[in-house]
């Protein structure tokens, strides 16, 4: 599961999330999507549409490109 896409797209997410010191529960708020859909994201159960990578994107003021460091197809 370490290996997995997904599993370190959400562990990406969630490692920026921290870092801008913002809780699960105000980046769910930030995107408008539900908590729930966060807590399954960051442990790569779901992934992403590009709407909502764009509006995380958005929301902690980064690139994209950002949520797939060390992630090799």
């Amino acid at each position: 599961m370490k290996d997995d896409i997904k599993y370190k797209l959400g562990r990406n997410i969630k490692i920026e999330r921290i870092r801008k010191d913002i809780t699960q529960e105000e980046f769910a708020e930030m995107i408008d999507m539900s908590l729930s859909y966060i807590s399954k994201l960051e442990q790569g159960l779901t992934s992403p549409t590009a709407l909502v990578l764009f509006k995380m994107s958005k929301a902690l003021a980064l690139p994209m490109e950002e949520f797939f460091k060390g992630i090799e197809v």
